[in-house]
């Protein structure tokens, strides 16, 4: 069962139109993002921007992609 803040973000999210809600999404992926590579930048304060794309890469789909310079190697 939904709580009451829940139930009133739902409520307001659909009085939006298509864009705004998803002007919303993208700008809640962007933090999302943001928070996950400042979390990867504390962890490993000297961090090369290839390894820590990759290391994005990894938190986010489970794996680096394998891109000729897409950062460390994995395996």
């Amino acid at each position: 069962m939904h709580n009451k803040t829940e139930e009133k973000y739902i409520e307001i999210m659909r009085k939006k139109s298509g864009e705004e809600r998803l002007k919303i999404a993208m700008e809640l992926r962007e933090l999302v993002l943001k928070m996950a590579e400042e979390g990867i930048k504390h962890q490993h304060p000297n961090i090369s921007p290839e390894d820590l794309k990759a290391r994005l890469q990894e938190r986010i789909y489970g794996f680096s992609f394998p891109f000729k310079n897409s950062g460390r190697k994995t395996g």
